[in-house]
């Protein structure tokens, strides 16, 4: 990136944000008496969360900027702020606002009103269906989840599962930091940002809640919570236990889905310089959805720059005869029939925490931590069944698939992981600034595979590629192999070592440089490997890379803040960078694996910004620029490159964003936030898929003895679906120029319209001990399309156009659940 770029950067950013917090300020000021000051709020109005006992956000947070520093009370009670200390744009969400939105809501549903994010799933409704977030255009995957500091995602690729591990009541507050944080943000994929949960806090005072919640669409649910408070016997220790219970037929026809959590935490402390914190949380949810369709369908639709719309469905789609809430059908005779597709998903994840104080300088944290995943899913097949092999004997062509139309083609499909890891830090606090050093290793085992049965007899269908005795099948397994897709176990063993220096010249200046270095090994033993040859495989590759980081924070005023941030990221291969992408028939052997060729992603970041915590004002403004080399993306066309991963050149992100709170009177919160995202290929100068061009959100919270009443709308602006790009890979050593289908870089194809959907709350305290309440998500029942999945493509002329299969995700139907809670 250009000296040029840099300062235009930081130069219009920066007089953005003076002008619009002079102006703000100013008439602030008007309104507050001429003996209070006009710059901020008092004393009692500043917060902080170092303080908070059993919180990983403490005073020694891994994550330094998410340690939530507000200047005033309005700053506090807006469901959306930035701390003063942030040295990267953020929005912490707090416990007030999760605790009053939609119970249901999954951690990505709790962030939607971030700038630069919006959501795509949830078209069963709510909490229902798992769902995707998009921050500035990085997809899941993109970036980092954590929780307490711990960073966790699937094994095959850093992606996460929303409704698997972590519902509502197992959070206190999160922190989107849209930022690679310092070198102490620890995780695969930080240079997109972080969504940093905090778990829920340990009272210190004993306290019973019950609450049960209905809702349409035969939803309910049910929680439990019980804190013991400090427990002087056992020097102040003290414990929370909490559980929930989700059940519900879902938005979509046939798709009912079942949930259950239950959270453990206790903070022991131990002597007068240590403490202990443990937690255990276990979830169990299983859903009716179809693992082959990502929606529903929509029909043939003609190729070109246009805008998706339900209505250009053909009749005889899935919506065009049933409608948009069609998920799946009650016909014993169909591949979508709901008893044929069901994922059972089982999850647990726990951690130990040890803090200890050495001294008043020096202080020790040390953690330790498992978290395991297990994913059995049945799902009707597209395929047809295949019952066994007879032929002619001969060496040409010994075996004739004998198919049965019959019967119903299925598959079991399982992702079954464990991950251990242990992450240490010491933090020393000397005159002028304070050093953290620290590292991270952690280990995955991995067992997944697909098998293919039929479900009229349960027995194998042997309907796979395998060797017939042609050279041309060489590369295939043989018959006693081909009813399974892959049979795959796989590893990775990665550590990272940082350091960091928070120097202070001065008191309201802190800067920050560190260094991060990153050693990770993964490696896979696979008797069918999930390539497109399902060849045998065990083979390992290492990728190591030194990252440096630089922050800064300047306060001019206790409530006024600017910062800056640069920081380098890489990103490794997934486990699809070991699919082997061709077969040399003349050597009957394997080219060599791709994950030898595709290279790590790499990144780097430029942001600048300013928080401003007034009386009655709060803001926040930001710019960034994120340069990222070497995209890795995967191929989706017909050819020995489908399902592979490839290097597709550069993207450019940068835009603005900024979030403002007003509090006109005592109890009323008015908010809004807006971004700009651009996300563009480096080859085609195009906007790439899924990433909005701008995001919007405007809404209001009022609380009153007792009383409280909320609307917030969110607004997601245009986006494309669909592209096409074009890269050169090289097939069995002869270079080859491939035109790839793909949903991460290219040339746009199809837009999706701008949407917005609202969510009201109200609530009412009776007395200490009983609260009502009600929620509706959806309020103006919009059914905007979110998403399209693509079923089937074919390419003509550099165009893509779609087949019969091609799904449609759209917003749910307007939703309401009431409640009641009682508590002691």
């Amino acid at each position: 990136m250009s000296k040029h770029s840099i300062q235009t950067l930081l130069a219009t950013s920066t007089a953005l944000a003076v002008c619009l917090i002079a102006n703000i300020g100013y008439a602030a000021a008007a309104e507050v008496p001429a003996d209070v000051p006009a710059a901020a709020g008092t004393a009692d109005d500043q917060s902080t969360s170092a303080n908070q006992a059993g919180q990983a956000n403490d005073r020694q947070s891994l994550t330094t900027s998410d340690i939530i520093v507000t200047g005033s009370r309005t700053a506090e009670a807006a469901p959306l702020t930035a701390s003063l200390t942030t040295t990267q744009p953020q929005a912490a969400i707090s416990r007030e606002f999760i605790d009053n939105a939609n119970a249901a809501s999954d951690f990505n549903e709790l962030i939607a009103l971030t700038p630069g994010v919006s959501i795509s799933g949830t078209g069963n409704g709510q909490g229902f269906s798992e769902t995707k977030a998009t921050i500035r255009g990085f997809q899941d995957g993109e970036y980092n989840v954590t929780y307490d500091s711990i960073p966790f995602a699937d094994t095959n690729n850093p992606t996460h599962h929303s409704t698997s591990f972590f519902p509502a009541t197992t959070i206190e507050t999160i922190v989107v930091d849209r930022g690679p944080g310092n070198a102490s943000q620890l995780g695969q994929a930080t240079y997109g940002g972080n969504i940093n949960m905090y778990s829920r806090a340990v009272s210190d005072k004993q306290g019973v809640m019950g609450e049960a919640l209905l809702g349409n669409w035969n939803s309910f649910i049910g929680r439990a919570e019980v804190q013991t408070g400090k427990i002087d016997k056992w020097n102040g220790a003290k414990f929370a236990l909490a559980g929930q219970y989700l059940k519900s037929d879902g938005a979509l026809t046939n798709s009912p889905v079942m949930s259950k959590n239950l959270f453990f935490k206790g903070v022991i402390p131990i002597g007068t310089s240590s403490k202990l914190t443990v937690m255990s949380t276990w979830n169990r949810n299983y859903y009716y959805q179809s693992d082959v369709l990502k929606g529903t369908t929509c029909g043939a639709m003609q190729p070109g720059n246009v805008t998706l719309k339900a209505t250009n469905c053909t009749a005889t789609s899935n919506i065009g005869m049933y409608g948009l809430n069609y998920g799946l059908s009650n016909d014993p005779t169909r591949q979508d029939y709901w008893k044929y597709n069901r994922t059972d998903k089982t999850t647990d994840f726990s951690y130990l925490r040890l803090q200890t104080d050495l001294s008043s300088n020096l202080s020790l944290d040390n953690r330790v931590y498992m978290y395991g995943y297990t994913n059995n899913t049945m799902s009707g097949n597209t395929s047809t069944v295949v019952t066994g092999f007879s032929g002619a004997g001969t060496a040409a062509s010994p075996y004739k698939a004998i198919t049965d139309p019959s019967q119903m083609p299925g598959y079991n499909k399982l992702n079954k992981y464990r991950v251990i890891g242990y992450i240490g830090q010491a933090d020393y606090t000397f005159g002028f600034g304070k050093a953290k050093i620290g590292g991270w290793y952690e280990h995955a085992n991995t067992w997944r595979h697909t098998w293919d049965f039929s479900w009229t007899t349960g027995l194998p269908s042997y309907d796979q590629k395998f060797y017939s005795g042609a050279a041309s099948t060489a590369g295939y397994p043989s018959t006693a192999l081909a009813n399974i897709k892959y049979e795959q176990n796989s590893s990775w063993d990665q550590f990272q070592l940082f350091g960091e220096l928070e120097l202070r010249p001065v008191s309201n200046l802190a800067i920050t440089p560190g260094v991060k270095y990153v050693n990770f090994k993964r490696g896979v033993n696979a008797l069918v490997n999930a390539d497109s040859y399902r060849s045998p495989a065990n083979s390992s590759a290492t990728w190591t890379k030194a990252l440096p980081f630089g922050t800064i924070n300047w306060q001019p005023k206790t409530n006024w803040s600017f910062y800056g941030q640069y920081a380098q990221g890489m990103y490794v291969p997934d486990l699809s960078s070991f699919y082997t992408p061709s077969f040399d028939a003349t050597t009957a052997a394997q080219s060599a694996t791709a994950a030898a060729a595709v290279k790590p992603q790499t990144s780097t970041n430029y942001q600048v910004g300013t928080v401003w915590h007034g009386r009655k004002v709060s803001v926040d403004l930001d710019g960034y620029i994120i340069n990222v080399n070497n995209k890795i993306a995967s191929a989706t066309d017909t050819t020995a490159f489908s399902g592979t991963l490839v290097n597709i050149g550069t993207v450019h992100y940068k835009g603005v964003e900024g979030q403002i709170a007003y509090m006109p009177i005592e109890g009323l919160t008015v908010f809004g936030n807006g971004s700009y995202n651009y996300a563009h290929s480096g080859t085609t100068s195009a906007q790439i898929a899924k990433a909005p061009f701008s995001t919007a959100a405007a809404g209001f919270i009022y609380k009153r003895k007792g009383l409280r009443v909320s609307f917030s709308q969110k607004f997601t602006g245009p986006q494309y679906a669909t592209e096409l790009f074009t890269v050169k890979q090289s097939v069995n050593g002869v270079p080859t120029t491939v035109t790839q289908y793909t949903t991460t870089d290219g040339i746009r194809l199809y837009r999706i319209s701008p949407y917005s959907t609202g969510e009201f709350a109200i609530s009412q305290d009776i007395g200490e001990h009983f609260r009502i309440g009600a929620t509706v998500s959806n309020v103006f029942n919009s059914r905007a399309i979110t998403a399209i999945a693509n079923g089937g493509t074919t390419l003509v002329g550099g165009k893509t156009y779609y087949a019969g299969a091609d799904q449609f995700s759209f917003l749910p139907p307007r939703s309401f659940m009431v409640d009641v809670r009682v508590k002691y």
